[in-house]
């Protein structure tokens, strides 16, 4: 088998790294194909490995890509060609649906290679919101689709509701598939059965926008009026919103605790360990692993409605909110302060299936059915 990923944000996250390096490791041949805004990514998440080629793109994705988005396809898919063979390959991996797949779709239709596609946060709340002039391929890369990947039940339901696919769902919902991505081994190897009682929350993550941390502060300055030993850890930063996180830090000392940036695993599985609600209102959150690295440690978790991670957990595990209301934070702060006996332990949640190596097998199955049948 020999499988050719078109991966535009390999380089800004591990959890491509982390799938394809295990397939790897299962004897699967793969090409990754990346390409990204910044010269500087040149390289980055980079594995070692017998069966993988990774080709980092010379092209650059600029910032008029967004409005002349045939240009950028043609562009990427000349690029694509004149870095490997297509005839080589049995399958295609497209890692989004608009940017990804559109390449896909394009080898699709003159070589006949089958290929899944991936659903993202950028598909849903960027080109299905705000960038008519991609629909038409869009449904054209849905329509030839071997299978549709979600993350999540969220993003499924999110994107059903969308009237540009609406339509089409009679002729591709029986392609619908949902496998969300896995934690690294270490949160498993470390699970831990003992809530802490404390009234402490946890916020891991960057300072940007869409993270919501703004809010969250608001929420916890509001309700520390009412538990006075409420308190607020900060991992994280970069981001457009940290001088002003910083700032507020630095004017409620005693509510507020920022501790930098974390790499180190040991030291953040003390600081989960060390709270009992992990919270992260994010506007849009595709899947949100830190979430079930939070219950991993038995963390009380507080996230957003509608988005990646509610409905992921079939049991009671936190409290869904409306990101954009602090009052709704608020509300769920309180009840996980006052009734904490409800929020189900971790001990009921199995684990396993977050494990990389099991996604794994799972895609190469997906793989195969894909080929061979």
């Amino acid at each position: 088998m020999r499988l050719l990923h078109i991966c535009n944000d390999f380089c800004y996250s591990k959890v491509h790294t982390n799938l394809f390096s295990i397939l790897d490791k299962l004897g699967v041949h793969q090409t990754i194909y990346t390409y990204f805004r910044y010269p500087n990514f040149y390289d980055a998440n980079k594995f070692v490995s017998p069966n993988t080629t990774i080709i980092y793109s010379k092209q650059l994705i600029k910032y008029y890509h967004r409005l002349f988005y045939q240009y950028k396809i043609s562009t990427f898919y000349k690029d694509l060609l004149n870095n490997i063979s297509p005839l080589d390959y049995d399958c295609i991996n497209a890692t989004t649906l608009f940017s990804d797949g559109a390449l896909a779709y394009k080898l699709n239709q003159k070589y006949h290679i089958p290929y899944i596609v991936a659903i993202r946060s950028t598909d849903l709340h960027l080109f299905l919101k705000y960038m008519p002039h991609t629909w038409n391929m869009g449904r054209n890369i849905l329509k030839n689709a071997s299978k549709i990947i979600f993350i999540s039940k969220a993003s499924m339901r999110e994107f059903a509701q969308s009237f540009v696919v609406k339509d089409l769902l009679p002729i591709i919902s029986s392609k619908f598939l949902i496998q969300p991505n896995g934690i690294d081994d270490f949160w498993i190897d470390n699970i831990w059965h003992t809530r802490n009682i404390s009234n402490d929350i946890l916020y891991v993550g960057q300072f940007v926008k869409r993270k919501n941390v703004l809010r969250l502060i608001d929420a916890v300055l509001q309700i520390q009026k009412e538990f006075p030993d409420v308190r607020l850890n900060l991992v994280g930063g970069d981001g457009v919103q940290e001088k002003k996180i910083l700032e507020l830090v630095q004017s409620y000392p005693d509510i507020l605790y920022y501790h930098g940036k974390i790499f180190d695993k040991r030291e953040l599985l003390k600081l989960y360990r060390a709270n009992s609600i992990f919270a992260m209102p994010s506007l849009h959150e595709t899947f949100g692993l830190t979430y079930l690295e939070a219950l991993s440690q038995d963390l009380m978790v507080l996230y957003t409605k509608g988005e990646g991670f509610d409905g992921l957990i079939s049991y009671k595990v936190g409290e869904a909110v409306n990101p954009k209301s602090v009052n709704d934070i608020v509300k769920a702060l309180r009840l996980m302060i006052i009734e904490r006996e409800r929020y189900t332990n971790n001990d009921t949640i199995d684990f396993s299936m977050y494990r990389w190596r099991v996604i794994a097998e799972k895609y190469l199955l997906l793989y195969q059915d894909i080929i061979y049948n």
